[in-house]
């Protein structure tokens, strides 16, 4: 950390306490507000800066990541009188007026609210680098980039002398209620959170995890004891049909699991919510049952984001977090991802003649169709082509590749003592648990032990025998109870059956189901995972 950087962490003190009246003497020139939330970076930017540039006759470009953040600051620009001096508009309006060539207007100043905006969702969105362009292009405006959960992108914009030290402001976010920091492996989770089950009756839980297919194997846990959360345009169908994006039908429906009863209830109505990091874009859940937050996301912005997803309301609404640790070996797997992607784009970039000779032709070419950072495949019959780089999405993967070299050099923990407020480190322990080793296929069978099993469901029982390395090649129910019988004969007792007892072939004859709608599957034949033998 640069010690240059004007930094406090004591109580009650604001962004503008900070910064003074520095903001009058800045020139064409970019400034860090490296500040948390509720540290008065919005206040400082409409009352202060913005009352400022109206008296000067200066105009202000107010960029936000988000539609609710958007429509909050335009309020609050309106509450100020200062329409005629404020323009708030979304980077994504932003990039669309670019691309149609649309005139933009000069400002004199430019917040970048949110900026991690630049780097996170380059991820997903392959059009951020054109903002960012056009932001870190402004030669005679004032730059503002301003957010709580950029600590990389910032350390790039100092690294890189962009931000002159004098002009990064840093306050931190207030931890205080937090009770405690907890370290813990993958393979705890399951020990930590039964314990909270058992032993707390009314505290919920909220859990981010890295992966759809780390959701989807606490779904085979905990089952109908939790919600489930992903984006709607996740690539995993079966994922979206856990979190409710898709009916039985196979038609779109929406989510409804986070749901505003009030201005300061905002919450799920389950013990447990499992959620990926699409939850940290503008959803602020607000309820005092929510008592426990674990993140299992290692992009270090990201996660700290996830963190910050409960909004305390009082001082008494605390709250513990935990943070699975990576080991080096997990650590080594993201740095090959990352590398998989960097290595063409390197070579396209410093040395196109041996690019084109490693994948102008053959098998190699196609490769690049997977490749995140270019934007277009190129002709396979032009030698050149129309190849163009996501910047943003290429600077992304450079500072992961840094950013995981250097966690795998000083151990994952080690790295975040250097991101993560003091606060949070110096109230920070390990969690040692005694963890049982779970056998998660069957895990996944206790979970539909009993439960109605149609022709549809038979597919994904399929996939689950697979996930143990046994490929079936038919999907009847004798090839399945064979398959249990050679794999867990002592161990796990229940078998499918199509009939009961007295030889009656199993037909669902309910029309309507327990919550009162249309049975879909009346007169449908099913499967039951049942023991018939026990002991």
């Amino acid at each position: 950390m640069n010690t240059n950087i004007k930094y406090c962490n004591e109580k009650k003190i604001w962004v503008s306490n900070i910064i003074g009246d520095d903001y009058k003497k800045w020139k064409n020139e970019f400034v860090i507000l490296d500040c948390g939330t509720g540290s008065g970076k919005t206040y400082f930017c409409i009352n202060i800066l913005g009352k400022y540039a109206e008296k000067q006759g200066k105009k202000i470009l107010y960029l936000c990541n988000r539609r609710k953040l958007r429509e909050q600051v335009y309020g609050d620009v309106g509450n100020a009188k200062l329409q005629g001096t404020i323009y708030v508009t979304s980077y994504q309006t932003l990039q669309k007026k670019i691309q149609n060539q649309d005139g933009i207007d000069y400002f004199d100043y430019i917040v970048a609210d949110e900026c991690h905006y630049f780097t996170t969702d380059a991820t997903f969105n392959d059009y951020t680098d054109i903002s960012y362009n056009y932001v870190m292009n402004q030669k005679k405006a004032v730059v503002l980039f301003v957010s709580a959960t950029a600590k990389i992108f910032f350390k790039y914009l100092q690294d890189t002398k962009m931000v002159e030290s004098k002009n990064s402001y840093k306050l931190d976010k207030d931890y205080s209620y937090v009770k405690k920091l907890f370290y813990y492996q993958s393979d705890e989770l399951k020990s930590i959170i039964d314990d909270i089950l058992e032993n707390e009756s009314d505290s919920k839980i909220i859990v981010f995890c890295n992966s759809s297919s780390r959701i989807i194997e606490m779904s085979k846990i905990y089952g109908e004891q939790a919600d489930y959360y992903c984006s709607k345009t996740n690539r995993n169908y079966r994922l979206k049909k856990l979190c409710g994006w898709i009916d039985e039908d196979g038609k779109t429906k929406v989510n409804t699991c986070i749901k505003q009863y009030s201005k300061n209830h905002i919450t799920f109505d389950r013990r447990i919510l499992f959620a990926t990091s699409v939850l940290d874009n503008g959803v602020d859940l607000k309820d005092v049952r929510i008592k426990h937050i674990f993140t299992e996301i290692v992009d270090v912005d990201t996660m700290i984001q996830s963190l910050g997803r409960k909004r305390s309301l009082d001082k008494n609404d605390t709250c513990t977090f935990y943070i699975r640790e990576y080991q080096k070996k997990g650590i080594q797997g993201f740095i090959n991802r990352i590398s998989s992607q960097l290595e063409p784009v390197n070579l396209y970039k410093n040395n196109y003649e041996e690019f084109y000779k490693t994948y102008g032709e053959g098998k190699n070419r196609s490769k690049l169709k997977y490749n995140t950072v270019f934007y277009n495949f190129f002709a396979q019959k032009n030698r050149h082509g129309e190849i163009r780089l996501n910047d943003c999405k290429y600077r992304k993967y450079q500072q992961d590749f840094e950013m995981f070299s250097a966690m795998k050099e000083i151990g994952h923990k080690a790295y975040l003592g250097l991101i993560l407020e003091k606060s949070l480190i110096d109230n920070s322990e390990d969690m040692v648990c005694g963890v049982e080793k779970l056998d998660m296929f069957i895990e996944f069978l206790k979970s539909i032990e009993g439960k109605r099993l149609y022709s549809d469901d038979q597919n994904f029982i399929k996939e689950e025998f697979e996930t143990i390395g046994l490929k079936l090649r038919y999907k009847g129910i004798n090839t399945f109870n064979g398959a249990l019988e050679d794999t867990y004969k002592e161990s796990y007792f229940c078998r499918f059956y199509n009939e009961d007892v007295d030889g009656k072939k199993y037909v669902d004859k309910r029309r309507t189901l327990p919550d009162g709608t249309i049975n879909k599957n009346r007169d449908k034949h099913y499967w039951l995972l049942e023991n018939r033998h026990p002991p």
